[in-house]
Protein backbone atom coordinates (compact mmCIF):
# COMPACT_ATOMS: atom_id res chain seq x y z
CA UNK A 1 0.00 0.00 0.00
CA UNK A 2 1.57 3.30 -1.11
CA UNK A 3 1.61 6.55 0.88
CA UNK A 4 -1.36 8.06 -0.99
CA UNK A 5 -3.51 4.99 -0.40
CA UNK A 6 -2.56 4.89 3.30
CA UNK A 7 -3.50 8.56 3.60
CA UNK A 8 -6.93 7.92 2.06
CA UNK A 9 -7.60 5.05 4.51
CA UNK A 10 -6.46 7.13 7.50
CA UNK A 11 -8.70 10.06 6.48
CA UNK A 12 -11.70 7.72 6.32
CA UNK A 13 -10.86 6.03 9.63
CA UNK A 14 -10.34 9.16 11.75
CA UNK A 15 -13.34 9.52 14.12
CA UNK A 16 -14.88 12.60 15.72
CA UNK A 17 -13.18 14.06 18.81
CA UNK A 18 -15.35 12.20 21.33
CA UNK A 19 -14.12 8.90 19.84
CA UNK A 20 -10.51 9.94 19.15
CA UNK A 21 -8.09 7.05 18.44
CA UNK A 22 -4.48 6.72 19.47
CA UNK A 23 -1.75 6.11 16.91
CA UNK A 24 -1.37 2.42 17.82
CA UNK A 25 -5.07 1.72 17.19
CA UNK A 26 -4.96 3.47 13.82
CA UNK A 27 -1.84 1.47 12.99
CA UNK A 28 -3.64 -1.79 13.79
CA UNK A 29 -6.67 -0.78 11.68
CA UNK A 30 -4.34 0.03 8.81
CA UNK A 31 -2.65 -3.37 9.16
CA UNK A 32 -6.07 -4.98 8.80
CA UNK A 33 -6.40 -3.21 5.45
CA UNK A 34 -3.24 -4.89 4.19
CA UNK A 35 -0.64 -2.27 5.04
CA UNK A 36 2.76 -3.64 6.02
CA UNK A 37 4.57 -0.42 7.01
CA UNK A 38 6.01 0.36 10.46
CA UNK A 39 4.30 2.20 13.29
CA UNK A 40 6.76 5.06 12.79
CA UNK A 41 5.70 5.35 9.13
CA UNK A 42 2.06 5.64 10.19
CA UNK A 43 3.04 8.35 12.68
CA UNK A 44 4.70 10.29 9.86
CA UNK A 45 1.61 9.77 7.67
CA UNK A 46 -0.61 11.23 10.38
CA UNK A 47 1.71 14.19 10.92
CA UNK A 48 1.69 14.89 7.18
CA UNK A 49 -2.10 14.72 7.06
CA UNK A 50 -2.39 17.11 10.02
CA UNK A 51 -0.08 19.56 8.22
CA UNK A 52 -2.06 19.34 4.96
CA UNK A 53 -5.62 19.18 6.31
CA UNK A 54 -6.78 21.74 8.92
CA UNK A 55 -9.67 19.51 10.01
CA UNK A 56 -7.25 16.82 11.34
CA UNK A 57 -6.29 17.24 15.02
CA UNK A 58 -4.32 15.48 17.74
CA UNK A 59 -3.63 15.79 21.47
CA UNK A 60 -1.25 14.15 23.93
CA UNK A 61 -2.48 10.93 25.50
CA UNK A 62 -0.10 9.05 27.76
CA UNK A 63 3.07 8.37 25.77
CA UNK A 64 1.48 9.06 22.41
CA UNK A 65 -1.18 11.05 20.56
CA UNK A 66 -4.94 10.68 20.05
CA UNK A 67 -6.28 11.65 16.60
CA UNK A 68 -9.63 12.87 15.31
CA UNK A 69 -11.23 14.85 12.46
CA UNK A 70 -13.78 17.65 12.25
CA UNK A 71 -16.35 15.74 10.25
CA UNK A 72 -18.35 18.83 9.33
CA UNK A 73 -15.38 19.86 7.17
CA UNK A 74 -14.32 16.43 5.97
CA UNK A 75 -17.85 15.79 4.66
CA UNK A 76 -17.62 18.85 2.42
CA UNK A 77 -17.35 18.04 -1.25
CA UNK A 78 -15.51 20.85 -3.03
CA UNK A 79 -14.07 20.65 -6.51
CA UNK A 80 -10.60 22.23 -6.77
CA UNK A 81 -12.16 25.07 -8.80
CA UNK A 82 -14.71 25.66 -6.02
CA UNK A 83 -11.88 25.67 -3.46
CA UNK A 84 -10.09 28.26 -5.59
CA UNK A 85 -13.25 30.40 -5.76
CA UNK A 86 -13.75 30.19 -1.99
CA UNK A 87 -10.13 31.16 -1.35
CA UNK A 88 -10.42 34.17 -3.68
CA UNK A 89 -13.71 35.30 -2.10
CA UNK A 90 -12.21 35.21 1.39
CA UNK A 91 -9.02 36.99 0.32
CA UNK A 92 -11.15 39.66 -1.35
CA UNK A 93 -13.28 40.10 1.77
CA UNK A 94 -10.19 40.43 3.95
CA UNK A 95 -8.89 43.26 1.75
CA UNK A 96 -12.15 45.18 2.11
CA UNK A 97 -12.54 45.41 5.85
CA UNK A 98 -13.48 41.86 6.84
CA UNK A 99 -10.16 40.45 8.05
CA UNK A 100 -11.57 39.56 11.49
CA UNK A 101 -14.58 37.80 9.95
CA UNK A 102 -12.37 35.80 7.58
CA UNK A 103 -10.24 34.72 10.53
CA UNK A 104 -13.40 33.40 12.21
CA UNK A 105 -13.79 31.16 9.14
CA UNK A 106 -10.11 30.22 9.07
CA UNK A 107 -10.80 26.48 9.31
CA UNK A 108 -12.97 26.61 6.20
CA UNK A 109 -10.47 28.82 4.35
CA UNK A 110 -7.56 26.56 5.29
CA UNK A 111 -9.55 23.49 4.25
CA UNK A 112 -10.09 25.03 0.79
CA UNK A 113 -6.38 25.77 0.56
CA UNK A 114 -5.56 22.17 1.54
CA UNK A 115 -7.70 20.92 -1.36
CA UNK A 116 -5.73 23.12 -3.73
CA UNK A 117 -2.47 21.75 -2.35
CA UNK A 118 -3.79 18.21 -2.79
CA UNK A 119 -4.76 18.91 -6.41
CA UNK A 120 -1.31 20.30 -7.25
CA UNK A 121 1.15 19.65 -4.40
CA UNK A 122 4.04 21.41 -6.16
CA UNK A 123 2.15 24.67 -6.73
CA UNK A 124 2.18 27.71 -4.44
CA UNK A 125 -1.34 28.98 -5.05
CA UNK A 126 -0.60 32.28 -3.29
CA UNK A 127 1.46 33.09 -6.39
CA UNK A 128 -1.29 32.04 -8.79
CA UNK A 129 -4.47 33.86 -7.69
CA UNK A 130 -4.96 37.31 -6.19
CA UNK A 131 -7.74 39.73 -5.29
CA UNK A 132 -6.95 43.24 -6.49
CA UNK A 133 -8.38 46.38 -8.09
CA UNK A 134 -7.18 49.07 -10.47
CA UNK A 135 -8.54 51.71 -8.15
CA UNK A 136 -6.79 52.86 -5.00
CA UNK A 137 -8.82 51.81 -1.97
CA UNK A 138 -8.51 53.31 1.48
CA UNK A 139 -7.34 51.14 4.34
CA UNK A 140 -10.29 49.63 6.28
CA UNK A 141 -11.47 51.42 9.40
CA UNK A 142 -10.65 49.54 12.59
CA UNK A 143 -13.76 47.71 13.81
CA UNK A 144 -14.01 46.03 17.20
CA UNK A 145 -14.96 42.40 16.34
CA UNK A 146 -17.19 42.28 19.43
CA UNK A 147 -19.15 45.29 18.17
CA UNK A 148 -19.86 43.55 14.88
CA UNK A 149 -20.73 40.24 16.57
CA UNK A 150 -23.18 41.94 18.95
CA UNK A 151 -24.88 43.83 16.11
CA UNK A 152 -25.12 40.67 14.02
CA UNK A 153 -26.74 38.84 16.94
CA UNK A 154 -29.16 41.74 17.43
CA UNK A 155 -30.14 41.46 13.77
CA UNK A 156 -30.64 37.71 14.05
CA UNK A 157 -32.80 37.94 17.16
CA UNK A 158 -34.49 41.28 16.47
CA UNK A 159 -33.59 43.24 19.61
CA UNK A 160 -32.34 46.75 20.37
CA UNK A 161 -28.89 47.85 21.53
CA UNK A 162 -27.22 50.69 23.33
CA UNK A 163 -24.11 51.90 21.55
CA UNK A 164 -21.30 54.17 22.61
CA UNK A 165 -20.74 56.04 19.36
CA UNK A 166 -18.07 58.60 18.53
CA UNK A 167 -19.33 61.08 15.97
CA UNK A 168 -16.84 62.49 13.49
CA UNK A 169 -15.16 65.48 15.11
CA UNK A 170 -16.51 64.72 18.60
CA UNK A 171 -14.13 64.60 21.56
CA UNK A 172 -16.02 61.90 23.49
CA UNK A 173 -18.39 59.04 22.55
CA UNK A 174 -22.08 59.36 23.36
CA UNK A 175 -24.63 56.68 24.24
CA UNK A 176 -27.39 55.99 21.69
CA UNK A 177 -30.24 53.50 21.92
CA UNK A 178 -31.12 52.10 18.51
CA UNK A 179 -32.63 49.21 16.57
CA UNK A 180 -30.30 47.54 14.04
CA UNK A 181 -31.99 46.97 10.68
CA UNK A 182 -29.22 45.74 8.40
CA UNK A 183 -25.51 45.75 7.55
CA UNK A 184 -23.94 47.09 4.38
CA UNK A 185 -20.44 45.93 3.43
CA UNK A 186 -19.14 48.62 1.09
CA UNK A 187 -15.69 49.67 -0.04
CA UNK A 188 -13.36 49.45 2.98
CA UNK A 189 -16.00 49.89 5.68
CA UNK A 190 -19.12 48.31 7.15
CA UNK A 191 -22.22 50.42 7.80
CA UNK A 192 -25.15 49.76 10.10
CA UNK A 193 -28.61 50.74 8.90
CA UNK A 194 -30.72 51.54 11.97
CA UNK A 195 -33.38 53.69 13.61
CA UNK A 196 -32.94 55.53 16.90
CA UNK A 197 -35.17 55.30 19.95
CA UNK A 198 -38.12 57.65 19.55
CA UNK A 199 -38.12 57.60 15.76
CA UNK A 200 -41.40 58.53 14.12
CA UNK A 201 -43.23 56.73 11.30
CA UNK A 202 -41.75 57.88 8.02
CA UNK A 203 -38.35 58.74 9.49
CA UNK A 204 -35.59 57.53 7.18
CA UNK A 205 -33.13 54.93 8.49
CA UNK A 206 -29.70 56.17 9.52
CA UNK A 207 -26.37 54.77 8.32
CA UNK A 208 -23.53 54.58 10.86
CA UNK A 209 -19.98 53.33 10.10
CA UNK A 210 -18.97 50.55 12.48
CA UNK A 211 -15.45 51.87 13.04
CA UNK A 212 -16.96 54.75 15.07
CA UNK A 213 -18.65 52.36 17.53
CA UNK A 214 -16.70 52.15 20.77
CA UNK A 215 -18.92 49.48 22.33
CA UNK A 216 -22.36 47.89 21.98
CA UNK A 217 -24.59 46.02 24.43
CA UNK A 218 -28.02 44.46 24.02
CA UNK A 219 -30.91 46.05 25.91
CA UNK A 220 -34.56 45.27 26.61
CA UNK A 221 -36.20 48.24 24.94
CA UNK A 222 -39.15 48.47 22.59
CA UNK A 223 -37.68 50.22 19.55
CA UNK A 224 -39.88 49.02 16.68
CA UNK A 225 -38.43 48.38 13.24
CA UNK A 226 -40.10 50.06 10.27
CA UNK A 227 -42.55 47.70 8.60
CA UNK A 228 -41.26 45.96 5.50
CA UNK A 229 -37.74 47.32 5.83
CA UNK A 230 -35.54 46.46 2.84
CA UNK A 231 -31.86 47.44 2.87
CA UNK A 232 -31.95 47.57 -0.94
CA UNK A 233 -34.76 50.12 -0.97
CA UNK A 234 -34.25 53.71 -2.11
CA UNK A 235 -35.04 54.88 1.42
CA UNK A 236 -32.24 52.80 2.95
CA UNK A 237 -29.72 53.43 0.15
CA UNK A 238 -30.25 57.19 0.45
CA UNK A 239 -28.23 57.13 3.66
CA UNK A 240 -26.04 54.10 2.98
CA UNK A 241 -24.63 55.17 -0.39
CA UNK A 242 -25.74 58.83 -0.51
CA UNK A 243 -28.37 58.24 -3.17
CA UNK A 244 -29.40 61.55 -4.78
CA UNK A 245 -32.48 60.55 -6.79
CA UNK A 246 -35.53 58.48 -5.93
CA UNK A 247 -35.68 57.00 -9.44
CA UNK A 248 -33.07 56.23 -12.08
CA UNK A 249 -32.39 59.15 -14.41
CA UNK A 250 -31.47 59.16 -18.08
CA UNK A 251 -27.68 59.44 -18.27
CA UNK A 252 -26.02 60.63 -21.48
CA UNK A 253 -22.25 60.70 -21.91
CA UNK A 254 -19.89 61.53 -24.78
CA UNK A 255 -17.05 59.03 -24.79
CA UNK A 256 -13.52 59.06 -26.13
CA UNK A 257 -12.33 55.86 -27.84
CA UNK A 258 -10.63 54.40 -24.75
CA UNK A 259 -13.73 54.88 -22.59
CA UNK A 260 -15.97 53.51 -25.35
CA UNK A 261 -13.85 50.35 -25.48
CA UNK A 262 -14.03 49.94 -21.69
CA UNK A 263 -17.80 50.38 -21.49
CA UNK A 264 -18.32 48.09 -24.47
CA UNK A 265 -16.78 45.32 -22.35
CA UNK A 266 -18.04 46.41 -18.91
CA UNK A 267 -21.34 48.36 -19.22
CA UNK A 268 -22.06 51.18 -16.80
CA UNK A 269 -25.82 50.42 -16.72
CA UNK A 270 -28.03 47.39 -17.36
CA UNK A 271 -29.73 49.12 -20.31
CA UNK A 272 -26.62 50.80 -21.72
CA UNK A 273 -26.70 51.81 -25.40
CA UNK A 274 -23.59 52.89 -27.35
CA UNK A 275 -23.85 54.74 -30.66
CA UNK A 276 -21.18 56.31 -32.86
CA UNK A 277 -21.29 60.11 -33.01
CA UNK A 278 -18.30 61.52 -34.92
CA UNK A 279 -14.84 60.16 -35.62
CA UNK A 280 -13.28 59.09 -32.34
CA UNK A 281 -16.37 59.73 -30.16
CA UNK A 282 -19.42 57.74 -29.09
CA UNK A 283 -22.60 58.47 -27.14
CA UNK A 284 -23.56 56.32 -24.19
CA UNK A 285 -27.11 56.34 -22.78
CA UNK A 286 -28.61 54.42 -19.89
CA UNK A 287 -30.61 54.84 -16.71
CA UNK A 288 -28.95 55.07 -13.29
CA UNK A 289 -29.64 56.60 -9.88
CA UNK A 290 -27.75 59.79 -9.13
CA UNK A 291 -25.38 59.14 -6.25
CA UNK A 292 -22.09 60.11 -4.67
CA UNK A 293 -20.56 56.99 -6.19
CA UNK A 294 -21.64 57.97 -9.72
CA UNK A 295 -20.18 61.46 -9.34
CA UNK A 296 -16.88 60.12 -8.00
CA UNK A 297 -16.63 57.62 -10.85
CA UNK A 298 -17.34 60.25 -13.51
CA UNK A 299 -14.70 62.57 -12.04
CA UNK A 300 -12.17 59.74 -11.88
CA UNK A 301 -12.40 59.29 -15.68
CA UNK A 302 -10.91 62.72 -16.38
CA UNK A 303 -11.24 63.90 -19.97
CA UNK A 304 -12.15 60.47 -21.38
CA UNK A 305 -15.85 61.32 -21.09
CA UNK A 306 -18.19 64.33 -20.99
CA UNK A 307 -21.51 64.41 -19.15
CA UNK A 308 -24.24 65.66 -21.47
CA UNK A 309 -27.30 64.88 -19.35
CA UNK A 310 -28.93 65.32 -16.94
CA UNK A 311 -28.16 69.04 -16.88
CA UNK A 312 -27.90 69.18 -13.08
CA UNK A 313 -25.24 66.46 -13.06
CA UNK A 314 -23.33 68.17 -15.89
CA UNK A 315 -23.33 71.44 -13.94
CA UNK A 316 -22.17 69.68 -10.75
CA UNK A 317 -19.29 67.89 -12.52
CA UNK A 318 -18.27 71.10 -14.33
CA UNK A 319 -18.26 73.14 -11.10
CA UNK A 320 -16.16 70.52 -9.31
CA UNK A 321 -13.71 70.32 -12.23
CA UNK A 322 -13.30 74.09 -12.25
CA UNK A 323 -12.59 74.14 -8.52
CA UNK A 324 -9.99 71.41 -9.04
CA UNK A 325 -8.39 73.35 -11.89
CA UNK A 326 -8.24 76.49 -9.73
CA UNK A 327 -6.30 74.57 -7.07
CA UNK A 328 -3.64 73.55 -9.58
CA UNK A 329 -3.49 76.94 -11.28
CA UNK A 330 -2.72 78.67 -7.96
CA UNK A 331 0.23 76.35 -7.42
Amino acid sequence: MNMRKRGEFLLKMLPVKSQAMDTATLYERLQEQGSRVSLRTVQRDLERLAADYPHIHSENSGNGLRWWADRELSRLSLLPTDAMNLTMIMDHAARFGMQAQVENLARLRDYARSLLREAQPAEDWAKKIVSTTRFITLRPGKIDPQVLATLQQALLEGYAVEAMYLKRGAAEPKAYRLRPLGLSYQDSNIYLSCVFEGHKPGDAPRALPLHRFVSVRSIFADIPAPGGFDINSVEARRSLVDLKSDLPVELKLRLAREMYERLAENPLTEDQQLTAEVAGHWIMTGRLHLSQGLKLWLLSQGDSLEVLAPATLREDIAATAMRMATLYESA
